[in-house]
């Protein structure tokens, strides 16, 4: 057993998803219920194992496979959450009466896929788990088969998400062409070795960079690689929104952590003003088209890709103090989206789920603490103080004056303030307008009550999450 502990929490995932769908088979649909508490148990399961066993695990070193404390810590918070989602998704699904355990284990596929990622120390094995998690995620799009929009958002990120896999693995392919290898440390050792001696050489690394960032620009959502996401966040069902806008983005950060800290550190002045690009142009582009939007979903969407290049800043500089602080707002930015769409997923309008933003005209009014709920989620998002989203923009913004970026600082700051206004406007819509629709609770949840006042908590306190964002990256930044 000793010799496959660094791979076990993946057997178990691998295992169980069998066995639940084995057992599936044969339930009844009034007893399907007992899939998702198998499947919850599991998640349950794999977080005490990996507590358990966090010693052992963490002392294992394999040349392919990583099993430190930073693997280690992600999968305990990409389990979490998936726990969390799972909750908020099962009672959408079944009050709609869509629930079906298939949606279930097709995201526990992405979650082995985001495992993998988590661990991998190999181009090939990073590649594997990209695709995953990508497989999963283009099934649970068209899950909602009745809509049109669903339909049609599967398919053009089935397409652009294919275009994209290939754009990074010939971007992998010229690397092992360059290197003559495809292991993380081994490539890194190479680039170090070499130095920056081979013009042609050079041409090469800055060909291989520029395919494998256009390909994580597009799986995180960057602009001007963003076509996407309006289209996928508006077309798929609330929790299928949901899981797209939260751990998959932490799954992608990872990945540029891996590749660019720890493989690619050595063209550091290769990669850094091609994302900051990306970043500064995905900052424009999702608050300036936010502001029009009228869709809940679209806008999200848009204030994804405005978050997305607030985190890309924090890349691009290459410090330790600023991936801490693009850690950190990764996420926080998770937790704030889990807890807009957690609360979203709990709310009726006229018997369909929540569209338009005008759906929620004076919900204040008959529903006061959800409407004090998306107040918190809104007011973080814009980022005012005391809640995280504050915390999170200004540790980036600190980071760039630290630096010496004075104008990319005040940049950030006048897009957070015209940021601010498609969220206050959420507000407005919430406590000012009139009722115009019928807004009903398909269940008053403790959980995501506990989800968003998390936001106010570490707002209060944010030296929490800073101190684990500072000790997850300290690893990458001892040597």
């Amino acid at each position: 057993m000793m010799n496959f502990l660094f791979i076990m929490p993946e057997i178990i995932i691998t295992t169980s998803m069998s066995v639940i769908l084995l057992i599936d088979l044969f339930l009844k649909k009034k007893n399907k219920i007992i899939s998702y508490y198998l499947i919850q148990f599991t998640l349950l399961f794999l977080i005490f194992f990996l507590i358990r066993n966090f010693e052992q695990i963490t002392s294992l070193n394999h040349q392919d496979f990583s099993t430190d404390i930073f693997s280690i810590v992600f999968k305990t918070i990409l389990l979490s959450g998936l726990i969390i989602i799972f909750y908020y998704s099962y009672n959408f699904l079944r009050y709609f009466k869509v629930y079906k355990t298939e949606y279930f284990l097709i995201c526990l596929f992405g979650l082995l896929g985001m495992m993998i990622i988590t661990s991998a120390q190999d181009l090939l094995i990073l590649y594997l788990g990209i695709e995953l998690l990508s497989l999963s995620l283009y099934s649970i799009i068209a899950y909602n088969k009745d809509s049109a929009f669903s339909s049609e958002a599967a398919i053009k990120y089935y397409v652009l998400g294919a275009i994209a896999s290939g754009f990074l693995l010939f971007g992998i392919s010229l690397i092992y062409g360059l290197t003559g290898t495809i292991s993380l440390n081994e490539v890194f050792q190479f680039i170090y070795d070499s130095g920056s001696r081979d013009a042609v050489q050079n041409v090469g690394y800055i060909f291989a960079l520029t395919f494998i960032i256009v390909s994580l620009g597009f799986k995180f959502g960057a602009a001007p690689f963003h076509m996407w996401i309006p289209d996928v966040y508006h077309g798929s069902l609330l929790p299928t929104t949901l899981l797209l806008s939260s751990l998959p983005k932490i799954a992608v950060f990872i990945i540029f952590i891996k590749l660019l800290l720890q493989a690619f550190i050595g063209l550091f002045h290769f990669w850094a003003d091609m994302i900051l690009i990306l970043a500064l142009i995905s900052i424009v582009i999702g608050n300036i088209i936010a502001i029009v939007q009228t869709n809940f979903k679209r806008m999200l969407a848009y204030s994804t890709i405005a978050n997305i290049g607030f985190i890309l800043i924090g890349i691009s500089l290459g410090t330790q103090e600023s991936f801490t602080a693009a850690t950190f707002y990764t996420l926080s930015y998770v937790i704030m989206s889990m807890a807009i769409f957690g609360i979203l997923t709990f709310i009726t309008i006229n018997g369909k789920a929540v569209e338009e933003i005008s759906d929620l005209s004076g919900l204040n009014e008959n529903h006061p603490w959800q409407a004090f709920l998306i107040l918190l989620t809104m007011l973080s998002l814009a980022g005012i103080p005391p809640l995280i989203g504050f915390h999170a923009k200004l540790f980036l913004i600190q980071v760039l004056v630290n630096s010496s970026y004075f104008i990319i600082a005040l940049f950030a700051v006048i897009m957070t303030v015209i940021g601010a206004y498609y969220y206050l406007r959420v507000i407005k819509v919430i406590y000012f307008d009139k009722v115009s629709t019928k807004i009903n609770l398909i269940i008053s949840s403790l959980i995501v009550s506990i989800n968003t006042l998390l936001l106010l908590y570490l707002g209060l306190f944010p030296y929490n999450l800073v101190n684990l964002s500072k000790f997850l990256m300290s690893g990458f930044f001892s040597t």
